[in-house]
């Protein structure tokens, strides 16, 4: 099964698909979900690739830098001077709206998922830390801006005004362990060491990721531990080690769960074609409109059971009343006839026919030694 609706079409057309996709949620208790920029949008922070995306804020701050937007996230722009600037502008720019940011419909939905005990686990690609709730199910694909690190020994710091302000200027600040060190050096008359920068602590293309193997044996357990359902929301899937990830929980689900596990696909974009055999569920949305129609069908099917108990415990009540009600009646009527005790039930007891048996001595059962006793019955 393989469909593909908006949640802008007709509410009979969706209705039974948001319905599906309740139940789905509603059973399921290993849920993997995989988030991108699309999820915070709501939040005030604008993704990467639309129209009024990130990139584009760049361009307009920044107009005499030749830079499109997958180069500012590339770790070849440290190789030019003025792109390293945009780059630290922008960072600085990121930060003032991640702080001025709240959670979404969205990010509320992953958490109680996770409350209920129904996350395995949520791999994020956004570095704005609005899913830090989460804890150990969370992990950060691509870093966070809770931090900057040192370029050259990979110290790390809390991501603080201070910082902020240096970055806003185009220029890093200069890291405060290799500092220490330095001023000790020449305190002891020793050679001068090189002084490493503070920049963001998120993952560019073209670089290394720090927690490169802790990632690889996450995606290892979850794989192993079998999860009944995968939602990708927010996300254009453009980067080849997350598209590998996904088609190997998509085929897991689809191997171990057969009937009743689902693979879905939430993005105001449809995807390539290369995903129409992996989602079981292309739903073209806004990430919040599909949880506002979702909860709500949850909700109704909660209030059915509820509703259809009350009327079970109604009915239970309604039989209980009437066995009383027929009670009183036939003690009223027995007192009216002046017989006051109730009718004494009449009880015939036959006596059972006795057999007698009739004791012979053992007889010997060949050359064992094992003895058996013949009884003889008289009539």
């Amino acid at each position: 099964m393989k469909v593909r609706f908006s949640t802008c079409d007709p509410p009979e057309v969706i209705d039974p698909h948001i319905a599906d996709l309740a139940a789905c949620l509603s059973r399921s208790k290993k849920t993997v979900v995989i988030t991108g920029a699309g999820i915070s949008c709501n939040s005030g922070i604008p993704d990467f690739r639309s129209s009024d995306g990130l990139y584009n804020l760049v361009k307009q701050k920044h107009p005499d830098t030749v830079l499109r937007g997958k180069e500012l996230f590339d770790a070849m722009l440290f190789k030019n001077q003025q792109q390293t600037r945009c780059f630290y502008t922008f960072m600085a720019e990121l930060k003032s709206l991640i702080g001025k940011a709240q959670p979404t419909a969205t990010h509320h939905f992953i958490s109680g998922m996770k409350d209920k005990g129904q996350l395995l686990r949520c791999y994020t690609q956004n570095i704005d830390s609005l899913e830090d709730n989460l804890e150990q199910h969370l992990v950060q694909l691509h870093g966070t801006m809770d931090k900057v690190q040192c370029t050259l020994c990979s110290a790390s710091y809390d991501f603080s005004t201070t910082y902020q302000d240096h970055f806003r200027s185009g220029e890093p600040p200069l890291c405060p362990t290799c500092e220490t060190k330095v001023t000790e050096r020449q305190r002891l008359g020793k050679r001068s060491l090189a002084m490493g920068t503070l920049r963001p602590a998120v993952v560019l293309y073209n670089e290394e990721h720090p927690q490169a193997d802790a990632i690889g044996l996450a995606q290892a357990s979850d794989l192993k531990k079998r999860p009944d359902l995968l939602i990708v929301m927010g996300t254009s899937l453009k980067i080849a080690a997350l598209k590998k990830f996904i088609k190997q929980l998509a085929k897991s689900i689809h191997i171990n769960h057969p009937r009743t596990g689902r693979v879905i696909f939430i993005n105001k974009t449809q995807p390539t074609k290369e995903w129409e055999t992996v989602f079981d569920y292309q739903v073209l949305s806004d990430a919040d409109t599909w949880v506002a129609l979702t909860e709500a069908k949850l909700l109704d099917t909660k209030a059915l059971a509820a509703a259809k108990t009350r009327l079970r415990g109604d009915d239970d009540e309604r039989l209980d009343i009437e066995h009383l009600s027929s009670s009183s009646a036939t003690a009223a009527k027995r007192k009216r006839s002046g017989n006051s005790s109730p009718p004494k039930l009449k009880i015939t007891v036959k006596r059972a026919r006795t057999a007698k048996v009739l004791k012979e001595p053992p007889l010997m059962d060949g050359w064992m030694g094992l003895s058996r006793k013949r009884s003889k019955v008289a009539a």
